[in-house]
């Protein structure tokens, strides 16, 4: 919930509207973590993590108004909630999942409605007593816990980070925050301190635009001690932020400062946008350590081709780059996640991935591979399958499993990729269609 504005009553009779946005960040959300459930909770023979952490820092009361429906829309409470129910049950697995929901809301207004009113209307009302609860299934029980914290995020970083520490398995922060105030760089240091944890960071573009880059903006000082930004965001190269030169200059030096400052491993992100204008609304950040989390996240991108997201090539935080960089090469480095991007999907793997096999004669593991270039492009794990499958039938490559050539065409991260013996005489990527 990122604006400050945004109200709910105790008793649910003054709930906001929501806006296209949000329901695009909350579908996002929602199949995210249903798929993360149902890959790690299931993975392995006798199953994967089976203990989650889940941590909406910023919770509101869970409840909107949809003037495009003309009905209710459930807030990212119950859709994680839900979402972790369909990720359980898709995974088909018997053994017990046990996870714990920690919502955090500074008004105590916005609990009240979250416990009293959301939760009752969503038929989750029995989760609002804050003790855990076993959902028997039919492949096995699932245990949900809900905790309510009427604080400030920021007070409660330590205790987070406690629990998702002492119940082990997987953690997952949800920040949505009022503004730019309410996360520091400190805390997103602890998070990222944990072994398995994630982070989904809402950032509001238009704070910035209004404000930071006023010589004469009293709160600089106080943005840049919470945020750790000295020597990140030179107002000097911005005017008003409007031109998308400067839009993925700043994008990409708040990504290098995440990575520099807050220790983020990976990071993958969104500009959301209306549809047909170039105006950011904010970013969203997926920051995680581990490399099948980014994958899945990635997963999810493709599956809402309907909604407007867009990924910038180029915009990594792995150094700094003008804004003149970015404005000269647009039409290059924007790219809508949709089913007609395909081909402009499988022409950037091109570019990524042929430089490391060809440097690489004795080949490289499968695994090593997606770990140097998966951030670098909106690329899934089935799309490098099916473009390392065209270079193997053009003769281009092989793949090598256990000492021995395989055609299958679903490759395994121990798989080593080389360049073939017989290499082909033409180049055959203007045919990948």
């Amino acid at each position: 919930m990122s604006n400050s504005d945004t109200q709910w009553s105790a008793d649910g009779k003054e709930i906001p509207f929501v806006e296209q946005h949000t329901k695009t960040k909350h579908l996002l959300t929602e199949q995210y973590v249903a798929d993360l459930i149902y890959t790690i909770y299931r993975a392995g023979q006798y199953g994967g993590v089976r203990n989650f952490t889940i941590i909406d820092g910023f919770c509101g009361g869970g409840i909107y108004n949809d003037r495009e429906s003309d009905n209710i829309w459930f807030g990212s409470p119950i859709r994680l909630i839900n979402s972790v129910e369909e990720g359980y049950l898709k995974s088909g697995r018997t053994y017990p999942l046990n996870v714990k929901f920690i919502f955090i809301d500074k008004k105590k207004e916005h609990l009240e409605c979250l416990k009293n009113i959301t939760m009752s209307q969503a038929e989750l009302e029995d989760l609002s007593d804050g003790n855990q609860h076993t959902v028997k299934t039919e492949f096995g029980d699932l245990i949900l816990e809900c905790e309510f914290i009427n604080d400030e995020f920021e007070n409660k970083v330590d205790y987070c980070v406690f629990q998702s520490e002492n119940r082990k398995g997987h953690s997952l922060f949800i920040l949505d925050p009022y503004g730019w105030s309410d996360v520091s760089m400190a805390s997103f240091r602890k998070i990222n301190s944990l072994k398995k944890s994630e982070i989904i960071y809402t950032f509001m573009v238009d704070f910035i635009k209004r404000f930071f880059y006023r010589s004469k903006w009293k709160a600089r000082k106080t943005f840049t001690k919470v945020l750790e930004t000295d020597g990140y965001f030179d107002i000097d190269h911005f005017r008003n932020l409007d031109t998308f030169g400067e839009q993925a200059q700043f994008r990409n030096n708040f990504m290098k400062l995440l990575r520099d400052k807050g220790n983020a491993s990976r990071i993958m992100t969104f500009a959301m946008m209306p549809n047909n204008n170039d105006r950011v609304l904010y970013y969203l950040f997926h920051i995680c350590s581990h490399l099948r989390a980014l994958e899945v996240m990635k997963d999810g991108s493709w599956k809402f081709n309907n909604l407007n997201y867009q990924y910038h090539y180029d915009i990594y935080g792995f150094g700094f780059k003008a804004a003149l960089f970015y404005e000269d090469n647009q039409l290059d480095l924007k790219l809508d996640i949709n089913q007609d991007s395909q081909t402009a999907c499988i022409n950037k793997l091109i570019t990524d991935l042929d430089k490391i096999i060809h440097n690489n004669p004795d080949g490289i593991l499968f695994k090593d591979l997606c770990n140097q270039t998966m951030e670098l492009n909106p690329a899934t794990r089935q799309q490098y399958f099916e473009y390392l499958n065209f270079l193997r039938e053009a003769k281009e490559i092989e793949v090598i499993r256990k000492g021995k050539k395989t055609n299958s065409q679903k490759l395994e991260n121990g798989d080593i990729i080389k360049m073939s013996r017989q290499p082909t005489l033409f180049d055959m990527r203007g045919y990948i269609s």
